[in-house]
């Protein structure tokens, strides 16, 4: 079974929210989100994944962009996975950066430590790392 994943480009004013990993720096800059759990609904998913990753809490406001599929080559090995796209429209009153811990890692382990920030969206396609800037265009203007 192919693994699915969540992806979630919340934007304001101030840009799009993206995170870095301040304790392990070779982690490219990415976009909330995160591996959806058997037989759970991708929408679920997208606002259970933000909620953890970000420490922000938001029912409702995503918008499906769509649905791809993303190969990469790790030690030696093809992975696939399913990535579902979403567009959450933030409020424009929210700090300019942020610590969160990431408490349940998918991959087991130790809370992770995220700095959030903000990224013009013109950058953000050059910026992004694994691949997450493939739906940028889809966010509406």
């Amino acid at each position: 079974m192919i693994p699915r994943k969540v992806l979630i480009y919340g934007t304001s004013s101030s840009g799009l929210l993206v995170f870095d990993e301040p304790e392990f720096s070779e982690v490219p800059i990415q976009v909330p989100g995160g591996t959806v759990d058997p037989d759970e609904d991708i929408f679920e998913a997208a606002r259970r994944e933000f909620h953890e990753e970000t420490g922000l809490h938001f029912k409702s406001g995503f918008d499906h962009l769509g649905t791809t599929s993303y190969s990469f080559v790790r030690d030696g090995q093809l992975h696939t996975h399913e990535r579902a796209y979403f567009h959450l429209k933030l409020p424009n009153d929210l700090p300019e950066s942020w610590h969160h811990y990431e408490r349940e890692p998918s991959g087991g382990g130790k809370p992770i430590l995220f700095r959030f920030f903000w990224l013009d969206l013109r950058l953000a396609r050059s910026r992004l790392g694994l691949g997450m800037e493939e739906f940028l265009h889809r966010i509406p203007a």
